[in-house]
């Protein structure tokens, strides 16, 4: 087979097995990076009951990852550009994941496990975020980019940031596990999931596209390829034009922010309200006490965020284009979290359902929208020289940027 760029085959094969060896391989890591940031709020739970946390504690604990994630993939998202995806991927973030989630379990007081939380997402969750994606949408067919594997990958952080540490509380709560005991299972558990992928991480290949457009080189573009499709592909001519970093920055300024600004407003109410999910059900009057709106959080979001809102974004964000479902789940989720706020604010006597309704309702169309779209836009709009920096590195650090003003500000405010 003859092409003129390399991903011509790529972009028009179909999943092969080895697609989806590389869509388990970036999901695991996704799974631990979500799964290292939302593990806080039930730790947080068990935590309370065993220090004596003033409310600035909890802020600075809540946000020590998120607040690492901000600077992280900027600085991962650079290396990616100048050295390649695999010189982060081979081991080096998921090492620091799972290094991260072990020492922060063993913490003796807060200003320990705020340090170990901030270094686990300025080295881990910072370097994960910007190459796991790209990686995965420079390897993956064009047809089904968005849809199978981009928002596969997404769908890591409701299984892994959400479900699984709210599932893991409730089995050590009905366990009667010590509560100094329990906070340090969960967030040592983090360690898992990247340990497992360390080794399939290191034997993944450089992709085509940096291969060919950055460093020039036609063989290693070459393997990369018949390393996922089983055959051989003849290159003909190799383009490796570098435009400089302030050159492409201005460029793709417009860009930048488009895909930077919807990725922050989206964690600024996302992280908010999932972080602290057990503790804003509780004060929403859907549960007795943030013990009890574990339980609470985890039915809203099994019945609609994961799988309903994850799945149905894959299904449609092919069909209905980015922009269109993201204008639309940034409009009804405002819609339902004013209706809600209103009739909590001015004391309208509502039944618990119509709340939990109206809060499901939010949860599902930030998914039907901008969560799924803000992660897909950034691996597709940039140049190859310029993705992990421009994209998922200056919008994935400003989305955290909103989590953490989130994550900082709730715990003050709610006093």
């Amino acid at each position: 087979m003859s092409s003129k760029t390399p991903f011509e085959p790529l972009d028009w094969s179909k999943p092969t097995p080895e697609h989806l060896k590389l869509l388990f391989i970036s999901g695991a890591g996704f799974f631990a990076d979500a799964y290292d940031l939302f593990a806080i709020s039930i730790a947080l739970v068990f935590l309370k009951q065993v220090w004596s946390l003033t409310a600035s504690e909890i802020s600075l604990i809540s946000s020590a990852a998120l607040f690492g994630a901000v600077i992280g993939p900027f600085i991962f998202g650079r290396i990616g550009d100048i050295f390649g995806r695999k010189y982060i991927y081979g081991g080096v973030e998921a090492a620091l994941l799972t290094a991260g989630a072990i020492v922060s379990a063993f913490s003796i007081n807060p200003t320990m496990l705020w340090i170990t939380r901030f270094i686990l997402g300025l080295g881990g969750v910072g370097g994960d975020y910007p190459i796991s994606a790209t990686l995965m949408s420079e390897y993956a067919p064009a047809r089904s980019r968005g849809g199978l594997f981009v928002a596969g990958v997404f769908s890591m952080q409701g299984w892994g940031g959400i479900v699984t540490a709210a599932l893991l509380g409730l089995g050590l709560l009905n366990a009667k596990v010590n509560p100094d005991l329990a906070w340090r299972i969960i967030l040592g558990f983090g360690a898992a999931m990247p340990a497992l992928v360390i080794y399939f991480r290191r034997k993944v290949h450089e992709t085509p596209r940096f291969e060919y457009f950055v460093k020039g080189d036609v063989e290693g573009a070459r393997r990369a390829i018949k390393d996922v499709l089983r055959q051989d592909v003849e290159i003909n001519n190799v383009n490796n034009r570098d435009n400089g970093f302030r050159t492409n920055f201005l460029r793709y300024l417009s860009v930048i922010l488009g895909t930077a600004i919807p990725w922050f407003t989206l964690d600024v109410f996302f992280y908010g309200m999932n972080i602290f999910g057990p503790f804003v059900t509780s004060a929403m009057g859907l549960a007795k006490n943030p013990l009890a709106g574990i339980y609470v959080q985890l039915y809203v979001v099994l019945a609609f965020l994961v799988p309903p809102g994850y799945y149905v974004a894959a299904f449609l964000v092919d069909k209905m284009g980015r922009k269109s479902m993201q204008i639309m789940g940034f409009s009804i989720v405002a819609a339902a979290y004013l209706i809600t706020a209103l009739m909590l604010r001015n004391g309208v006597i509502t039944p618990p359902a119509a709340i939990i309704a109206l809060y499901g309702l939010a949860q599902f169309f930030t998914n039907v929208g901008p969560n799924v779209t803000t992660f897909i836009l950034p691996t597709e709009v940039f140049p190859t020289r310029f993705r992990t920096t421009g994209g998922h590195g200056i919008a994935a650090g400003s989305g955290k940027l909103g989590a953490t003003i989130a994550a900082l500000l709730i715990p003050i405010s709610s006093q």
